[in-house]
This record gives C-alpha cells, sequence and structure tokens, in this order.
C-alpha cells in the first residue's frame, strides 16, 4: 500500500506555507494540495524517504522565488475571471432583449444633448449625482450588501479581490472631474453630428453599465463563489 499524507503531515504543510508568506487561505490549500501529491509520488519511488526531505525536494522545484510567483499567478487568475465576467455582463446587454433598453437610453441621451443648448446642463447633474452615489455605496451599500462576514485569522485572495471593488469607487470618483476635458469634447465639431453625438451617448451609458456591474454584478458573484468554496469559514 502506497504511503500518504497524513493529516499531521498536512497540518504542517499548512504551517510551512505560512512560514513563506503565503497567508491566504485559498491559496494554501492549493498549494498544499500540491506539496502532498509531489511528496506522495516521490513515495511511490522510495517509501523510505522521510517526510522533511521529501517536501524540502517539493519545495525546491518552486526556485529561488518560492511561492511568490504562484501568489502572483494566482492573483492574475482571479483578476481575469472576474473582469471576464464583467465583459460577459456588459455584452448582455448588446443580446436581445437588453439591447432594445441600451440603446432607448442612448437615444433618450443623445435628444437631450440635441435639444438642451449647454451640455454642462446634462453633464453636470450626471456626474454630481455619481459622485453622491459612489460615496453613498462606499459607507452604505457596500457594507450592508456584499461585505462578508468571515472567521477571524482567515485571509482570502478571493475576498481580496472583493476590496478590489471598494478601491475602484476611488478610480470612478475621477470621472466627475473630466467632465470639463469631457464637456470641449463634445463641443468637437467632427462629432456634433448626428452620428457622433449619438457614440458619445452609446459610450456614457456604457461607462454607467460598467461601473453598475463592477459595483453590484461583481461582488455579488464575489460573495457567492466565496459562499460556495468556503462555506466553514462564511458566518
Amino acid at each position: 500500500m502506497n504511503r500518504t499524507v497524513s493529516k499531521k503531515e498536512t497540518q504542517y504543510l499548512f504551517e510551512f506555507c505560512r512560514r513563506h508568506y503565503v497567508y491566504h487561505y485559498d491559496l494554501q490549500v492549493e498549494l498544499v494540495d500540491h506539496l502532498a501529491s509531489a511528496i506522495e509520488k516521490q513515495w511511490e519511488i522510495d517509501s523510505e524517504l522521510t517526510f522533511e526531505n521529501a517536501l524540502l525536494n517539493s519545495f525546491r522545484k518552486f526556485g529561488i522565488h518560492g511561492f511568490s510567483k504562484i501568489k502572483e499567478q494566482k492573483q492574475k487568475e482571479l483578476r481575469k475571471k472576474y473582469n471576464r465576467l464583467l465583459w460577459k455582463y456588459l455584452l448582455e446587454f448588446f443580446g436581445w432583449p437588453k439591447i432594445v433598453m441600451t440603446f432607448a437610453f442612448t437615444i433618450v441621451l443623445a435628444t437631450l444633448f440635441k435639444i438642451v443648448g449647454n451640455d454642462l446642463w446634462i453633464l453636470v447633474p450626471y456626474f454630481g449625482s455619481m459622485t453622491i452615489f459612489l460615496f453613498y455605496y462606499y459607507y452604505r451599500i457596500f457594507p450592508s450588501k456584499f461585505k462578508v462576514s468571515k472567521v477571524k485569522g482567515k485571509k482570502f485572495m478571493l475576498l481580496d479581490r472583493l476590496k478590489d471593488t471598494q478601491f475602484m469607487i476611488i478610480f470612478f470618483t475621477q470621472i466627475p472631474f473630466q467632465a470639463f476635458h469631457f464637456w470641449n469634447i463634445l463641443k468637437l465639431s467632427s462629432i456634433q453630428n448626428t452620428a457622433g453625438i449619438l457614440t458619445v451617448s452609446l459610450l456614457i451609458v456604457v461607462i454607467t453599465i460598467g461601473i453598475y456591474g463592477e459595483l453590484f454584478y461583481v461582488p455579488q458573484k464575489i460573495k457567492e463563489h466565496f459562499r460556495e468554496q468556503f462555506p466553514e469559514f462564511a458566518l
């Protein structure tokens, strides 16, 4: 019968990961599974090999950077995963029946630009309302709707991605400060025709949908995925 990693040795692997600066539990789980599998493969060849030596042999394969590259890779994978979900969410608005709503808002906005003499009468309320809403979201909506209560002492890369949503608010709040430059762009003669106004209006609608997706759709998915993957740590 092949030798396998015991529960005590598994706990040691978790501690080994922590000692090598891997503090996120979800990444620890992946690394422990990888190390345990590598150790057991060595035991298939030499069952007398000590656990410590088998672990050292496995760890050497990670190179001089240890687990740091694995951590960076995992972070990139998470960003790509939820960026893809966001793009999928956006593309849904260009499919039936949401495309009707998307273009309806675009036409309404374009009509307002043509009717109102001064574009700032549209842009200033829009960006001003967005700024107020973002602050309200940060202090009220996010803590009550998307913040995940978890077991103390556990860190998760998945939840760090959720925190990125809060940092995105800092980026979004810069948009209103670009309103003046945006207004100057609207004044360019090259886009003062119907096609140009429709294009700008569609851009504003798409940006608004993207902001909503980043603030509501992505956090909800992360929260759902966390509860599915780590139900024992969700409170």
